[in-house]
Parts: C-alpha cells; sequence; structure tokens
C-alpha cells in the first residue's frame, strides 16, 4: 500500500484546449497539446490535467501511472463519461494550494490527497448552467459531453482525424439567467451543443442563431398544431434528469408507441 507522505501528483498542462480535450475523449488522437514539468514519475504517482481555458480549469479525474515512466503514460482507472471541468485558482484557494495553481508542476502528501479527494467530489457534477457562456471553459465542458455523434445530423464524428478540430464545432449560449421569482417557465431559448461542420455551416446558411430553433426544423412538425417545437421521446430512467437536452423528451420507465413529444401543444404521436 502507497504511504501518503510519499504519494505525488503531477500537472500536465495543456497547449490547446480543444486539441486537448479531442486527446483525452479518444486516445487514438494525433494530437500532443502537453507540457510536463518532468520526464520522470514513479508507479502509482497520479496526473491531473490543467486545460488552458479562459478562465483555467482542471479535469476533475487524474490518470495514474502504472509503472515507473514519463507522466504522459498515465491512464485512467475507468472510462472517461462525460467529465467535468472545476475552476482552477478558486479550487486551489478553497484548499490552500494557490501558490500550486500559479506555478507548481508536482506535490505530495496531503496536498496530492486532497487535491484528487476534491475532483473526485466534482467528478459528475455539470449542471447545465455550467455549460452557458461564451467563455472556452464552457465550450470545454460542453464538448467533453461529446458522444461521438453530431448533435444536429447525428452523424458520427471521427475524432482520430488529423483534422478533427475543423471538424468538431462547439455551439456556446448566452450566459444563464434565473427565471422570476414564482415563474413555471421551462422554456429554453437555447442551448450548448457539439455539431459537425456541415451544420454549423448550414445553420449559418440558414440565418439559424439558436441551435434549439435549427433542431426543431430537423424534426418533424407537429400535427396537431403545426409548431417546429418537437422533441424525440426516449423510455427508460435517465440518472441526470437537469442535462436533457430540449429536443430530446423523458416518455418514463414504460416504452410507448409515440415517439414524438410537441413542446408546443403537448401532442404526441
Amino acid at each position: 500500500m502507497e504511504h501518503v507522505l510519499d504519494h505525488r501528483l503531477h500537472v500536465v498542462e495543456t497547449t490547446d484546449w480543444k486539441d486537448a480535450v479531442i486527446a483525452l475523449l479518444e486516445p487514438r488522437s494525433p494530437y500532443q497539446p502537453w507540457r510536463y514539468g518532468t520526464d520522470e514519475a514513479e508507479e502509482g504517482d497520479t496526473v491531473a490535467f490543467v486545460l488552458n481555458t479562459d478562465p483555467p480549469s482542471v479535469l476533475a479525474d487524474v490518470a495514474r501511472l502504472e509503472t515507473d515512466a514519463h507522466p504522459r503514460t498515465a491512464v485512467f482507472e475507468r472510462p472517461l463519461r462525460q467529465p467535468n471541468l472545476v475552476e482552477l485558482s478558486t479550487l486551489a484557494k478553497v484548499l490552500g494550494l494557490e501558490v500550486w495553481a500559479a506555478r507548481g508542476w508536482s506535490f505530495g502528501g496531503d496536498d496530492a490527497i486532497k487535491l484528487e479527494l476534491s475532483l473526485d467530489e466534482c467528478r459528475y457534477w455539470c449542471a447545465p448552467a455550467s455549460r452557458f457562456g461564451h467563455n472556452s471553459m464552457a465550450a470545454a465542458r460542453t464538448l467533453l459531453r461529446f458522444d461521438g455523434q453530431c448533435d444536429g445530423c447525428e452523424r458520427d464524428i471521427d475524432l482520430t482525424m488529423s483534422g478533427a478540430r475543423d471538424q468538431v464545432v462547439v455551439h456556446t449560449v448566452d450566459p444563464h439567467t434565473r427565471p422570476q421569482p414564482g415563474s413555471l417557465d421551462v422554456n429554453v431559448g437555447d442551448w450548448p451543443a457539439v455539431l459537425c461542420r456541415s451544420c454549423r455551416n448550414r445553420m449559418d446558411e440558414m440565418g439559424f442563431a439558436s441551435f434549439v430553433d435549427y433542431k426543431g426544423v430537423l424534426h418533424p412538425p407537429c400535427p396537431g398544431c403545426g409548431a417546429r417545437r418537437t422533441r424525440r421521446t426516449f423510455y427508460g430512467m435517465p440518472s441526470d434528469f437537469m442535462n436533457i437536452p430540449p429536443w430530446l423528451n423523458a416518455g418514463g420507465c414504460c416504452p410507448e408507441p409515440e415517439e414524438w413529444w410537441c413542446f408546443a401543444c403537448g401532442h404526441s404521436w
């Protein structure tokens, strides 16, 4: 068993946050946008990934060295599934690690354990509002939730390509605003999304600023009221209701024949 005093955590910093997210999601990517503070690490050491977003952020997961080697050989103990990002300077302030956040490349003992536990607490927390806004941290959080398909046309996007950075486009939205006190309005004007280049170009050509409006055109119109606000229905028990995008409708645990639901009038078919 590793002794706490011997434990070390190494910092890997990115030179391009978008390339870094692609490389994290797809280990076969040719992108290597990393800076290291050392080329030597020991078995059991961990690695934290700091992204050069605005503001700077750290991936809420750490990789681990399986043998004595370069930090770049560290691997995640479990697959990255929609991982989160945490704003770096605030996290460092709360943990009393401000100096590390500014210039440290590694640290050990209790500080390393403290940071790892804090990141683990934030691993799966990613409220929709944290992805709203036009800063690169919000964009990186959105891209980290990419599941391999364009949110528009639902075609696959190959992240192993050398030109993947140009083929995957993050659609950002205005910052989240609170509803009026007592309001039950749940209408969403727009939502962060990951698009292929073709859908991004098509949005521009058709004059759509809102991805939700564009997605509505891709779905069939409501046969009841004609509105272009239909949502595809899925069945099952989602574990994260907050993050169901406004082009999907949770139909419950018991499958029904209805495939579509209209947000405007509530009609299902």
